[in-house]
């Protein structure tokens, strides 16, 4: 009885050891993934400020920093205590400190503060960032009323922003102004769980599956004042919940096009590649993977929308990073490869995550007027 007994028990002790890691996988996919308080924190000041010249700031990595924050490529808004300002592309580094053009924006920045750098890259709301006339409307959902800006235009065809997951309307500013430029009357929308939004019931982000009803709220809302069709705008998530729409809402034959930037088309993807960032072994991702869906009651399936878009029968414009450390570029890649009839594609080498824009501003508003042409 004695071999059965320590075999059973080595099985015991190795099933517990493999499961154990699926455990502590599911809560932190939670938490970082579908539980909204994670992203209610503000971003740490991650860089220092070491040196100011006219036009050019010196930086270096500040304690809380992640590596090689401050050596990001692009345009960004910098934020510190007690001022702000427009920072340009590194102009000299040596891998420790990184001088980067810079204009001042408002407040008074110094030498030894803390700030973080936006990706967002203007502030406030169209009015502040870009000079543009808007409303604040409120738009009539089954969960209740959620806040968008409104910004007229000539045209029949609106253009409905979705910013992505734990971002907010300002991650629209950036594509904003080539929208007003072209005649679009713009939605830039908000979802469920939304800071100051209704939450949803179960508090939980769904990557699409039900914030859907928010996008096909703010759809119907622009009919009823008078457009004929909607140019849908998502990034990262809000790329999820606009193909969600396609999926699940009536509404979606009214779609003229998409513009998607780094979008979610599947979450195991998504997850995979962020343990492969992590060198976390993907062997355990099969365990926790399973935990996490019965214990957060939901399918993976749901959050699959690669057939959905690879099913769409108008133009697509679709921008993503080689560098993306959130979503993978190999989902864009093969969207891309499997629809050249409908998709545009810009792929931007050492763009990270929804950072198209911030590294080539000029080559990413090219794209955009190009596709906006043909569109009309």
């Amino acid at each position: 009885m004695r071999i059965p007994t320590l075999a059973a028990a080595g099985a015991a002790a190795g099933a517990a050891a493999f499961l154990a890691p699926g455990i502590l996988l599911s809560r932190m996919l939670h938490r970082a993934g579908f539980d909204p308080a994670s992203d209610r924190l503000p971003a740490p000041f991650s860089v220092r400020i070491t040196a100011i010249a006219p036009g050019r700031l010196t930086l270096r990595r500040g304690p809380a920093g992640a590596p090689g924050a401050h050596l990001e490529p692009g345009r960004y808004l910098l934020e510190a205590a007690r001022g702000r300002a427009f920072l340009g592309p590194v102009l000299e580094s040596n891998g420790v400190v990184a001088i980067r053009e810079f204009t001042p924006l408002d407040g008074d920045l110094r030498v030894g503060d803390f700030a973080r750098l936006d990706p967002f890259a203007f502030p406030g709301d169209p009015r502040e960032a870009h000079g543009i006339d808007f409303d604040e409307v409120d738009v009539p959902a089954p969960l209740g009323r959620f806040p968008a800006w409104y910004i007229p235009g000539r045209r029949e065809t609106w253009a409905v922003m979705v910013h992505g997951k734990g971002a907010n309307r300002r991650e629209t500013l950036r594509l904003l102004p080539l929208l007003v430029e072209a005649g679009y009357p713009s939605l830039a929308i908000t979802y469920r769980n939304d800071e100051g939004c209704p939450p949803a019931p179960h508090g939980r982000y769904t990557y699409g599956r039900d914030e859907y009803e928010e996008l096909e709220a703010a759809v119907r809302f622009a009919l009823e004042l008078g457009a004929r069709r909607v140019l849908l705008v998502g990034y990262s998530m809000g790329g999820a919940i606009c193909l969600s729409f396609m999926e699940r809402s009536n509404l979606a034959s009214r779609a003229a096009g998409f513009i998607l930037d780094a979008p979610m088309l599947d979450l195991r993807s998504t997850v995979a590649h962020g343990a492969r960032q992590r060198r976390v072994p993907l062997r355990y991702l099969a365990v926790s993977n399973r935990i996490a869906a019965r214990r957060y009651r939901f399918n993976w399936d749901d959050f699959d929308y690669r057939r959905t878009a690879m099913d769409l029968q108008v133009p697509v414009l679709l921008f993503h990073g080689d560098a993306d450390p959130t979503v993978p570029v190999e989902t864009s890649d093969a969207l891309a490869a499997a629809r050249p009839d409908i998709v545009r594609y810009v792929r931007v080498p050492g763009a990270g995550h929804v950072r198209a824009w911030n590294v080539d501003p000029e080559g990413y508003a090219d794209a955009v007027r190009a596709f906006l042409a043909a569109l009309e």
